[in-house]
């Protein structure tokens, strides 16, 4: 029997290594194909689609997932996650299953939705990326790691290799997150979701899980109590293990 297919798209501001740890176990028993935000960006500008409503990133998905022929399930983080829910809402009969990491439908507040952050707040970040972008990259790496801390080599290593995808490209990906609202999509999504969200995430609150849980209707969501926003650093063994068994009971 085929396997199926597995891809995984990572965050604002990160590579695909952000997503290796994952991809090295996963690849032993499944087909992976791992995606930055920056690629996805690049490819789906080259996209003709006429469907001004689906963002570049789902474009370049939708491509991977026409091109492979077979359903797939998504593994998104964060921001990526974002995208994997556009994705599968766009894509019904060629997303199997959605793996969704401190990720939310919306990332900005809104009104009678409270697990966001404050749209000024993600304006202001962009104004700051435009104009200071290794501050503002330093500022996010730092709330990104909390709980833990991250020495002062080490934050500039990824402030160097943010900054590596382009001012332009870092900029869409914020203003994505200031437009995209995904709530309406979710009860319209029928494929298994495993949501996982860590109790201590500064970027996206870990209520944005709780609401993805109530909304999708095949959803589980778990909680770590001391992880942050960087779950495949912060637990990787468990959570690892916990998507491969997720994805094991696939067809």
């Amino acid at each position: 029997m085929k396997k199926l297919a597995v891809l995984l798209i990572s965050g604002w501001a990160h590579g695909v290594e952000a997503m290796y740890p994952l991809a090295d176990v996963m690849r032993d028993s499944h087909p992976v194909s791992s995606f930055s935000l920056a690629e996805l960006l690049m490819q789906g500008k080259r996209e003709d689609s006429q469907n001004g409503a689906i963002s570049a990133y789902a474009k370049a998905i939708s491509r991977h997932l026409d091109e492979s022929g077979e359903p797939a399930c998504i593994v998104g983080w964060s921001t990526g996650g974002l995208v994997a829910i556009e994705a599968a809402a766009n894509n019904p009969e060629k997303v199997a299953a959605l793996v969704l990491l401190s990720t939310t439908a919306r990332f900005c507040s809104a009104k009678e939705y409270t697990s966001g952050a404050d749209p000024a707040a993600l304006r202001a970040m962009i104004r700051k990326l435009k104009r200071n972008p290794e501050e503002l990259l330093a500022d996010f790496f730092s709330q990104a790691v909390l709980p833990m801390t991250i020495p002062e080599n080490e934050l500039a290593c990824r402030t160097q290799n943010a900054l590596k995808q382009g001012t332009d490209s870092l900029i869409h990906g914020l203003e994505y997150l200031v437009q995209v609202d995904l709530r309406g999509a979710l009860p319209a999504i029928s494929v298994p979701c495993l949501i996982i969200h860590g109790r201590q995430d500064k970027i996206v609150p870990w209520q944005a899980a709780r609401f993805l849980a109530s909304n999708l209707p095949l959803s589980n969501a778990e909680f770590s109590p001391s992880a942050g926003h960087l779950l495949i650093e912060q637990c990787p063994k468990d959570l690892i293990q916990r998507i491969a068994q997720f994805v094991g009971t696939l067809r």
